[in-house]
């Protein structure tokens, strides 16, 4: 009857650790936005990171997202904000050399959008970048910046 028992408890057990789900994307919530790593890749030289990003709007209306361009970027070992080559958000494409201080893009509520940002100028021995600063107008209080360290 003990081994039964036992047997009955390790199935359920078993079962119940089988059906547990890991978060390898973790995500962040800012401004009523759920912002997902999606990838980070380092070119094969070591001179360009591209970070990929998911941002889904919570809000029941649509909206605009309004991002500093010069603010956001990814950062450094030594702390610094790294200018990006171009920032691309749907269909919207900001390049560097344009010199556009912000980046404009529509969020509609259950439309995940992707964020691309490529970098240039990274150094090989920096490897993997740890953390992404994204500056974004707060919704609720235009004109007020919200400046976020999301970590990769």
């Amino acid at each position: 009857m003990k081994k039964i028992l036992v047997s009955i408890m390790c199935l359920w057990a078993f079962a119940n650790a089988s059906f547990a789900q890991v978060d390898s994307n973790p995500s962040l919530d800012i401004d009523d936005i759920e912002v997902i790593v999606k990838g980070i890749n380092v070119a094969p030289k070591g001179d360009s990171v591209t970070l990929e990003l998911l941002l889904h709007s919570y809000l029941k209306d649509p909206r605009e997202l309004t991002i500093n361009t010069f603010a956001s970027g990814l950062i450094n070992p030594q702390g610094k904000v790294m200018f990006y080559e171009s920032m691309m958000m749907g269909k919207v494409k900001v390049v560097f050399a344009d010199r556009q201080n912000y980046l404009h893009y529509f969020l509609k509520r259950n439309e995940p959008v992707l964020y691309t940002i490529k970098t240039v100028n990274w150094k090989k021995v920096w490897g993997k970048p740890q953390q992404f600063r994204m500056t974004l107008e707060d919704h609720a209080e235009p004109g007020k910046f919200l400046q976020v360290d999301i970590p990769l």
